[in-house]
């Protein structure tokens, strides 16, 4: 899950809500929702709006994403 649909489901608001109150399809929410599309940032100032966060609240999920290198991962 993303940070976006997370905000989206806190605010208790569907996909076609957030969709339309930023002015972007409900399609391109569910990719960026999904990982499928990278948010952009006139995208992400739309959405922030709405949702009642900044745009690196919603940016967070690609700064934050741990990488584990490959000894991490022999240890797992």
């Amino acid at each position: 899950m993303t940070l976006v649909q997370a905000k989206r489901e806190a605010a208790k608001l569907s996909q076609n809500e957030v969709a339309s109150r930023a002015n972007i399809s409900q399609t391109k929410l569910s990719k960026i929702e999904h990982g499928k599309l990278k948010l952009k940032l006139t995208d992400a100032k739309r959405l922030a709006r709405v949702l009642g966060c900044t745009t690196d609240d919603l940016q967070a999920d690609e700064a934050l994403t741990p990488v584990a290198t490959p000894e991490e991962d022999a240890y797992a």
